[in-house]
């Protein structure tokens, strides 16, 4: 029975990672045994995918007098886990999915939406306790800082990821400094 399981997915071109453990509640970032980037006072929050290990950062974008870029405050580039940990810019196309629109507001403060899915909002700003910047998202209707997004799609025959199952929102509740979690279905 095995075999023939096996002969399946290789014919039919299904990836098993498809099938392996995505459907669990709590299956979040944490438990998919991926690298974990670490979190600086540049880099704010990162996003994996179920397609590879391979992981978009977005980190602060600072002018060369040490000031924040006010047009692109954050910027996307990949950590290529599976390259050696090589960084990389991003493609144009992928500039379209990972890529975000910025929006001033005031007091050095950004709304921020991913340009291919424009219903979370993401506010950069400087946190009042340390002065630092924080990427604060709402995360089960409380702002938190965001410090992940995983997310979970399924690979169409050729590979290529086609459909979102589900989006996971890892963060800190700046309040208590506890890990929060919400799974968002598209």
């Amino acid at each position: 029975m095995r075999m023939i399981m096996l002969t399946i997915f290789l014919f039919s071109g299904i990836s098993i990672e498809t099938f392996a453990g995505t459907d669990e509640p709590g299956d979040s970032v944490i438990n998919h045994h991926y690298p974990v980037p670490r979190l600086t006072e540049r880099l704010l929050f990162y996003v994996q995918r179920t397609h590879n290990m391979n992981t978009i950062i977005y980190e602060l974008n600072f002018q060369s007098e040490g000031n924040l870029d006010k047009q692109e405050p954050l910027h996307p580039l990949w950590i290529r886990y599976e390259e050696g940990g090589l960084r990389k810019e991003l493609s144009f196309i992928q500039n379209r999915v990972y890529g975000l629109e910025v929006s001033p507001l005031e007091n050095e403060t950004w709304l921020i939406r991913f340009r291919a899915y424009k219903k979370r909002e993401i506010y950069l700003m400087r946190s009042a306790k340390s002065n630092i910047y924080k990427a604060m998202i709402r995360i089960n209707g409380k702002m938190a800082e965001l410090t992940s997004l995983f997310i979970c799609s399924v690979t169409n025959a050729l590979g290529i990821p086609s459909t979102v199952k589900y989006i996971d929102i890892n963060g800190i509740d700046p309040a208590t400094g506890e890990v929060v979690f919400e799974r968002v279905i598209p």
